[in-house]
């Protein structure tokens, strides 16, 4: 016989799960004890608050491929987990979160931590996760399990949310075995995969853009087969950055609109067909819808919801994208015209739009700018980006934006929330990504703002000496917010500013390492001391000039005044 609590751990163990976040409550500590006894096989990390728990368990699930799992418990533990994994839900993450509830067999008896209604919590969930199931016989605690891993990762990748009522971890049940499930990935209808190999061998300048969901799919190289034999250029969404390395020849940059690469989006302008791969056009990924798509759109996307939302498809084609990359490419091997086309479609347009360098409005030569940063970053971890032994991760706010510049060469590199957006992200998903790669340089790039809500979780990275950077666009407000409040509600900037904080006396408290960098000549050697010099996390605190618009908004700004 064995408890409820010990039949979910040898689950995950026969999952093959070796590491869970959370954080301990009444009503699991049934679960924590199972997790005491079987410690030597599954690590739990300790951490300090929900949402800061369940973007942990994304940024691991990003790093490592794998399925992150998150535990936390009853009723306020619970409902902290709704905005991480909303944001699961929205950028393809696949988590299983393991929830706790009060006793289900008495309930209703005004439990602390207990709703009124009793399938008030698990309903808050069932909107927006792939699977949402409460587990009221300890027997049935192997075969849910198995489903929730499998529907995690089937199809588009997501969240899953799993009930565990007290009485139910805690009671006694025969142990039957775990039969591990397998998902199924969704293969393209080969009538349309001969269609679509037709139209793009008859084009003439043929672009693929790339979504996140190519990096999910783990279908990079896939990609850079069919891309040159085709002789196509490739541009993606800011979540599919990555997918292809930026130094490659048909890399074309970031087709975001307003907010991309001018190159890019003119490479997507002029082509005659459009391969859109793993995307939803969402809007941060096409700057509000501005990408100019003229030629025939042959959209794929494994979630057929997805398809032509927001721009009109020519061929509409549901598939995972290594089935459907690796389809296409048994279709035209041999029959395109090779990457040097590609190529000189490339440098055609360079050459027609001409020089594209930019500086934010606002930029001050005396002061550190969004851009300084982003550029003294990428150079400080050049080497390590170019061989996929870093991990940079992204905030919301303006500094988000400004990263939208950064060159990444490798996928499960670069982590922007650009789909749900949630303020908070960078630090806990930097933490959970260094738990998954401890060999890996990670980096998070945050506000002061994004800083105010999740901070606290450094907390985590010192108590497991894990050697983090936390790199701080220090702006003393919510600059993206103020800029809105300024050109779109006559000047009426209100609330938007942060309180001031002396984040190395931070540092300090947690017997951590603190850089302070005011002056541009002192940018890359203050980042490289943290990133590199300091064998504990570091706080780098960049004070950047708080008038420079990011160059991706200033992009939009000088396309919405006729100036692009």
């Amino acid at each position: 016989m064995v408890t409820g609590g010990e039949a979910i751990v040898k689950s995950l163990i026969e999952e093959g799960v070796d590491t869970v976040f959370g954080l301990p409550g009444t009503h699991v500590l049934g679960l924590y004890a199972a997790l005491h006894d079987y410690r030597d096989r599954i690590r739990h990390v300790l951490g300090r608050f929900e949402p800061s728990m369940g973007f942990m368990t994304d940024g691991y699930a990003r790093a490592s491929g794998k399925v992150g799992v998150v535990i936390a418990t009853a009723g306020p533990g619970a409902t902290g987990l709704v905005t991480p994994l909303a944001q699961a839900s929205v950028e393809g993450v696949p988590i299983v979160a393991l929830a706790g509830l009060t006793p289900i067999r008495t309930a209703g008896r005004g439990y602390y931590h207990e709703f009124r209604d009793v399938n008030a919590q698990l309903n808050i969930f069932k909107p927006f996760t792939k699977y949402a199931v409460r587990i009221e016989d300890p027997r049935e605690i192997p075969r849910v399990l198995a489903k929730a891993f499998r529907v995690a990762r089937e199809g588009r990748p997501g969240p899953v949310y799993v009930e565990l009522p007290r009485d139910v971890i805690e009671s006694e049940t025969e142990w039957a075995g775990y039969v591990r499930e397998e998902p199924t990935r969704i293969k393209p209808d080969p009538d349309l995969v001969d269609a679509a190999a037709k139209e793009l061998l008859n084009a003439e300048r043929p672009v693929i853009y790339v979504g996140g969901g190519v990096i999910a799919a783990n279908a990079s190289e896939a990609l850079i087969r069919v891309a040159e034999e085709l002789g196509a250029p490739v541009v993606t969404s800011v979540m599919g950055k990555g997918a292809i390395p930026f130094d490659h020849p048909l890399h074309g940059g970031l087709a975001a609109g307003y907010f991309g690469d001018t190159v890019a989006v003119k490479l997507v302008e002029n082509a005659d067909v459009v391969l859109a791969i793993g995307t939803r056009f969402s809007e941060l990924g096409t700057g509000m819808w501005s990408l100019p798509i003229r030629g025939r759109l042959i959209h794929v996307n494994v979630d057929p919801n997805d398809i032509g939302r927001n721009y009109k498809t020519d061929m509409a084609i549901v598939s995972d994208a290594l089935e459907f990359l690796n389809a296409l490419y048994d279709k035209v091997r041999g029959r395109g015209p090779g990457r040097d086309r590609g190529v000189k479609l490339i440098n055609e347009v360079r050459a027609s739009v001409g020089d594209t360098q930019l500086r934010e409005l606002g930029y001050d030569e005396s002061r550190i700018n969004p851009s300084d940063l982003v550029k003294a970053l990428a150079h400080v971890i050049d080497n390590d980006m170019r061989e996929g032994k870093a991990v940079v991760t992204c905030d919301a706010g303006g500094n988000q934006v400004a990263m939208f510049e950064l060159p990444v060469y490798k996928p499960r590199t670069y982590f922007n929330p650009a789909g749900f957006t949630s303020l908070g992200f960078a630090i806990p998903a930097a933490i959970g990504a260094k738990v998954a790669r401890p060999e890996a340089t990670v980096v998070a790039t945050t506000g002061d703002a994004a800083f105010f809500m999740t901070g606290m979780e450094i907390a985590t990275a010192a108590e497991l000496n894990l050697k983090v950077a936390f790199v701080i666009f220090n702006d003393r407000a919510q600059g993206v917010l103020k800029l809105q409040q300024r050109l779109l509600y006559g000047g009426k900037v209100y609330a938007s500013h942060t309180y001031p904080m002396d984040f190395c006396k931070f540092a300090e408290s947690l017997s951590i390492d603190c850089v302070r960098i005011s002056d541009r000549s002192e940018l890359e050697t203050g980042l490289e001391r943290c990133i590199y010099g300091s064998n504990r996390p570091c706080i780098a605190d960049v004070l950047i000039n708080p008038d420079a618009v990011p160059i991706p908004i200033t992009r939009q700004l000088m396309a919405l005044f006729g100036k692009r």
